[in-house]
């Protein structure tokens, strides 16, 4: 499974990346929104993770251009707005889950889990 990491802070998010790939998943890792969308179009990962530090776009704002690109692609977003207020700000963009700002091994573990219930 392909997944794919929109940060500006890949050293400071490498536990999380790697428990992202502890299972066997190809972890890619881009900077820019618009290299973002040029790998989903070419590579149709199995799910799309945004950091609010991407360049070029907020992570709420890349959801909304990626379902024009590829709207089968899954999403979650590194966030630092309370359980309430992002669920009020990400409606209608099937945003699978909300990632804390600073995630841990377990966190990526657990977002793989989420996803595979979605995709045995």
């Amino acid at each position: 499974m392909l997944l794919l990491l929109i940060t500006t802070r890949a050293g400071e998010l490498s536990r999380f990346a790697l428990g992202l790939g502890s299972a066997g998943e190809e972890v890619l890792v881009a900077e820019s929104a618009a290299a973002a969308l040029d790998l989903a179009a070419s590579r149709h990962p199995a799910l799309v993770i945004a950091d609010e530090t991407m360049q070029g776009s907020s992570p709420l704002a890349f959801v909304g251009a990626l379902l024009k690109v590829d709207a089968m692609i899954n999403t979650a977003v590194l966030s630092p707005l309370s359980e309430t207020d992002f669920h009020e700000e990400s409606e209608g963009l099937g945003v699978l889950t909300q990632v804390p700002m600073h995630p841990t091994e377990e966190d990526g573990k657990a977002l793989v889990a989420k996803l595979r219930l979605l995709f045995p």
